[in-house]
């Protein structure tokens, strides 16, 4: 089959126009990945000139601030509930009532606690003054045998150790019923020393019916309410300070299920950052090191802190294992609340008047640091003090040298691909010592 004349003369159009795109794209193509290729290889680093200054190591993370004193007071003893006496947010003063059970069932055992004491007091008087009858026959008895006589019908005479004869007509000795009478005055003080501690704690109790503020607070919860059991057993207690914990219900009442304390309380005019540090880092603090904090409702603001302490014992969340640590705020902000969230960074180790590097400048492989130089050689160094951003040069440098930025390759515009980290403020964002032939501004050592 032969095609006409014109529709060969319209295929040979369309071949030519698909012929054309294809050149099109290619050269696109090439420009686009072999030039830029091509560019790419030609681009240098940055370099910088080593400085002096300070370099500071830190190691940070995330937290709330808490109440350095707070308590949830149980009562001691239970009951039912017939007063409360504070309201959330109240102000209170150590020792002020914070509520009170039915006092009636603990002033009941403290009157019968007294009728022992009573008792008590009686019995030991009983077995005094036996002991002293006890102890008179005795002496009498030794006067008599030490004593010779003669009976009248026999002429005999009567020596030590005939011993007394009792009413009952049977001998006693002398020393024996001395000694029974010892051990029941022992018995009768060992009771009296039992009803006087149990007095003392009936006392005690009665005394236990009206909770008090541990400490001088704020009030911020209060978990129970007229009616409801409370005490030993109705419900847990936690917190620095407060009662223990119970049982005991009463019929028909309704029983109190907080998990806290009655109430809890906490002052909130000695605020701390309480916050969580991996073990890796854990390891780097300790006790008395300075920190900064910044709060999330005022990023603005930063505070000197210090370290109080390390919890000894790990957390462990998903399988990351963490420390609890304790900072004290040298000033409390204005409007700072329980509960909200605080950055902390950790001052771990510093250098002054050190030589230093950005370390992004640094290569470490082992134990070995090397730096490249401007001129494109590498020369081995020995670092100190590693900060986020800058890195300590103990030896291998010397200031005002040009080192080159290596992580990462640096076009004309100076966008790196480092470590984070920013340079020192007040440089218009240049690199210390400025750039050699690298780009421009603060974005150089801002990485991904």
């Amino acid at each position: 089959m032969v095609l006409p004349r014109h529709k060969l003369r319209g295929l040979s159009l369309l071949n030519v126009a698909l012929i054309a795109v294809v050149l099109v794209v290619a050269v696109a193509a090439y420009l686009l990945f072999f030039r830029d290729e091509s560019e790419a290889a030609g681009t240098t680093r940055p370099s910088v000139a080593v400085a002096r200054g300070e370099v500071v190591a830190s190691v940070s993370s995330s937290g709330t601030l808490q109440s350095s004193q707070s308590a949830s007071p149980q009562f001691a003893t239970s009951g039912t509930v017939t007063a409360v006496y504070v309201k959330v947010g109240q102000v209170v003063a150590k020792n002020a009532a914070l509520a009170r059970i039915d006092p009636a069932p603990a002033e009941r055992q403290v009157r019968i606690a007294e009728q022992n004491q009573i008792a008590a007091d009686n019995s030991v008087d009983a077995a005094s003054e036996s002991l002293d009858d006890a102890e008179q026959a005795a002496e009498d008895a030794e006067e008599a045998s030490a004593t010779p006589t003669t009976s009248p019908s026999t002429g005999e005479t009567a020596g030590a150790g005939q011993g007394q004869t009792s009413s009952a007509g049977q001998s006693q000795d002398p020393a024996i019923a001395v000694t029974n009478a010892k051990a029941s005055l022992a018995r009768a003080k060992a009771d009296k020393e039992q009803a006087d501690q149990n007095l003392e704690a009936a006392q005690a109790a009665v005394a236990a019916t009206t909770l008090r503020a541990p400490i001088a607070s704020t009030i911020t919860a209060v978990n129970g309410s007229v009616g409801s059991v409370a005490g030993s057993g109705s419900s847990g207690s936690s917190g620095s300070a407060g009662g223990g914990s119970g049982s005991g219900t009463a019929s028909g009442a309704t029983t109190s299920t907080s998990t806290s304390g009655f109430v809890d309380l906490a002052d909130l005019k000695a605020l701390q950052v309480v916050a969580a540090f991996p073990e890796a880092d854990a390891i780097k603090i300790k006790a008395k090191q300075s920190a900064t904090v910044t709060l999330n409702a005022d990023p603005g603001t930063t505070l000197t802190a210090t370290l109080v302490s390390v919890s000894p014992t790990p957390t462990t969340t998903n399988g990351v294992v963490s420390y609890s640590a304790t900072f004290s705020l040298a000033k409390l902000p204005a409007g700072a609340r329980i509960g909200q969230t605080a950055n902390v960074a950790v001052q771990t180790a510093k250098a002054a008047n050190a030589l230093y590097v950005p370390s992004t400048a640094v290569v470490t492989s082992g134990t070995t640091h090397t730096v490249t130089l401007a001129d494109g050689t590498s020369r081995e160094v020995q670092v100190g003090v590693q900060g986020g951003s800058f890195t300590e040069i103990k030896s291998g440098l010397d200031e005002g040298e040009q080192v080159e930025l290596l992580q990462g390759a640096v076009g004309a515009t100076g966008a790196g691909q480092g470590r984070t980290g920013q340079f020192p403020a007040g440089q218009g964002g240049q690199l210390p010592g400025g750039f050699g032939q690298g780009g421009q501004g603060g974005g150089a050592n801002r990485g991904r």
